[in-house]
């Protein structure tokens, strides 16, 4: 690729991105719109806040685990983000109406099909309240009349207005679970339900759904790398001050981890020049390392400084810190690797990890060696329930996990160093 060639690229790519942005900004008016009693008696129930918003998300997460190309993946996200357009705009003429069901589909559809994309944007918006049983469906459409997109966002749609806002038990999470188990086949075509039971083992589509920023998230997924969704290089100074104040911070919120994110921190710089990294890389290095446990602020003290076992409600929780830690390093413009490495420490290249459930394949170096030594560190540190262990105590013990939580070759390089 020559340079003009990458140059358009680029501005193409930012292009879309704009478009995404300010579409998103629509899709939270009609969301305001949207939230009105003549509006949920016309649909026969109630829409949440964020409708667009969550359904525009949904349907990302849905298009990603049915392997959507990326130029789909922005059409079915803004085809959520505008579904429900024909609903505002034909409110007037149907407000309190059961007709307004079948109407919106239909003015929704002409209104998109005006929008860039609009070929791939108006079936998706016509058809989607149909489902494999046409008398489940607000037009009574036949399967073969229904592409791909629509019926993402016919799931899409349902489970969101089955979910409350705010934070979700686990029980009303298994609720709506089960419910899509049930209506697969029925209400919800069979592809997209599988693809949202997929989705939903992980913590991190949960924890979205809180957020008050689903733009930034998507943006992040459609366009890695850019602008937009990540931030610039890091400046010394500052950036100094600001780890090394919110990494006393953390661990200050706990009295077992008296100086924990520091002594990662320098454990990871100094895994980083031993395997002869660069200055740039080892510094991002050393600031991921003081900040991988920012998320843990989020999460109460008594449940960090509980005396014996947690309860899975409280693993619950804890479990959400490398969560936060991602989207407070995102949304505060570090570049993205070295979000990651910070964030992506209990993941596990198996893919039980957590909280987004990462494989081998999506783990770089970087976040496989911050693993190495968030576990290194943890080992030989004094805890309430045990003594230090040794490095070479503690590397007998990482063993055990090799080729499964760790990376077996870069846990030998790193034990060379350590030890």
């Amino acid at each position: 690729m020559n340079m003009d060639t990458e140059n358009r690229g680029l501005e193409n790519t930012s292009e879309e991105a704009f478009q995404v942005r300010r579409l998103w900004a629509f899709s939270r008016a009609l969301d305001l719109a949207l939230v009105d009693e003549e509006i949920g008696r016309g649909f026969l129930l109630p829409i949440g806040k964020r409708h667009g918003e969550r359904v525009g998300y949904m349907a990302l997460g849905l298009g990603r685990e049915l392997g959507l190309t990326r130029k789909a993946l922005t059409h079915v996200t803004v085809a959520g983000l505008l579904h429900d357009i024909g609903a505002v705009g034909g409110f007037r003429r149907y407000h309190g109406d059961p007709r307004l069901m079948v109407e919106h589909c239909l003015l929704g559809e002409r209104l998109v099909g005006r929008f860039p994309a609009g070929e791939s944007l108006a079936p998706a918006v016509r058809f989607h309240h149909e489902a494999p049983d046409p008398a489940w469906g607000a037009l009574g459409a036949a399967a073969e009349q229904v592409p791909l997109a629509a019926r993402i966002l016919a799931l899409a749609d349902r489970v969101d207005v089955r979910l409350k806002r705010g934070v979700l038990t686990g029980r009303e999470r298994e609720d709506v679970i089960r419910w899509v188990q049930s209506a697969s086949g029925s209400q919800l075509y069979p592809e997209a339900a599988t693809a949202f039971l997929r989705l939903a083992e992980r913590e991190a589509f949960w924890l979205d759904l809180e957020q008050p920023d689903l733009l930034q998230i998507c943006l992040g997924v459609l366009f890695p790398g850019s602008e937009l969704a990540a931030g610039a290089k890091l400046e010394t100074g500052f950036t100094d001050y600001l780890a090394l104040t919110f990494a006393d911070l953390i661990d200050q919120k706990s009295e077992f981890t008296s100086r924990h994110s520091q002594a990662v921190a320098e454990t990871a710089l100094q895994l980083a020049r031993g395997l002869g990294w660069g200055d740039e890389a080892c510094y991002e290095m050393k600031v991921a390392g003081l900040l991988h446990d920012l998320g843990k602020l989020a999460v109460p003290r008594k449940i960090l400084d509980k005396q014996g076992f947690l309860d899975p409600a409280e693993i619950a929780v804890i479990r959400t810190h490398t969560y936060y830690t991602y989207r407070l390093l995102s949304e505060a413009g570090f570049p993205n690797r070295l979000v990651q490495w910070a964030a992506y420490h209990h993941e596990r290249l198996d893919g039980t990890g957590y909280p987004f459930a990462l494989g081998a394949g999506e783990l770089s170096a970087g976040s496989r060696l911050m693993t190495i030594a968030d576990i290194f560190t943890a080992l030989t540190e004094d805890r309430p329930y045990r003594k230090a262990l040794t490095p070479g105590e503690a590397f007998e013990l990482m063993r055990k996990g090799a080729g499964k939580s760790l990376d077996s070759d870069l846990m030998e390089r790193a034990a060379k160093v350590l030890t």
